[in-house]
């Protein structure tokens, strides 16, 4: 099994956990807010690994045109049941992608937990740094491996083989590490936010410890240069 079929096997259980789950909550919340100050409603969007479409519909339902793609058909077959504008498309094809060049130039492209299941990050990145016009933001999350969870889960993983989606867990990174790779790659770093602190040990240690080691997750806004 690999992440793709992982992810397919859990379609539904994971849209769900947009309603369900304060961690996938806060994921929302960090997300949209990234976009009401960087998407404007005029842009073009390419949504990497796009799930079950809760970022592409929410930008698709602000007015921009939106190309939401997921290796999972599982996901995608989701996403157009809950499709309810008409300027968003979504596709199935695995990432990075076969033929970048068959996409438009876009404005914004995003990327959700994405990188993280990619065997070859800096190809995928490649492609969005070609796919984006002159100053096109990326926006993107990374695992922080300097959270003290992200160390214990290793540990875990290595016991008790849980959790599951850790066995395809390819890249992880810290801020500092991750800005400096997006630099050599024609990325300038505009912003950093850190979210997931809902395990049972980040809800805890989030009161006494700083931001890089009691959150999970970070997302960075990029722009090419």
């Amino acid at each position: 099994m690999n992440a793709v079929d992982f992810h397919s096997d859990i379609a539904e259980a994971f849209d769900e956990r947009y309603r369900q789950s304060p961690g996938f909550q806060e994921r929302f919340r960090v997300w949209t807010k990234l976009f009401g100050r960087y998407v404007k409603s005029t842009d073009r969007v390419l949504d990497l690994g796009c799930g079950s479409g809760i970022f592409s519909s929410y930008l698709a339902d602000r007015g921009c045109t939106v190309t939401g793609i997921d290796g999972s058909a599982e996901m995608i077959s989701l996403c157009r049941q809950k499709t309810l504008t008409a300027n968003v498309r979504y596709v199935v094809e695995p990432l990075p992608l076969v033929s970048p060049g068959d996409y438009p130039v876009q404005d914004v492209i995003i990327a959700s937990s994405l990188l993280e299941y990619i065997e070859d990050m800096t190809a995928m990145i490649t492609q969005a740094h070609e796919l984006l016009r002159p100053t096109g933001l990326l926006i993107v999350s990374m695992p922080n491996e300097r959270s003290l969870y992200r160390r214990l889960e290793r540990v875990l993983f290595a016991l008790t083989g849980r959790p599951r989606y850790f066995a395809h867990i390819r890249n992880l990174s810290s801020e500092l590490k991750f800005n400096l790779l997006l630099r050599k790659m024609g990325f300038d770093h505009i912003e950093t936010a850190y979210f997931s602190s809902y395990d049972p040990v980040s809800r805890f240690v989030k009161f006494v410890l700083p931001r890089p080691y009691a959150n999970n997750l970070f997302v960075g806004v990029y722009q090419k240069r």
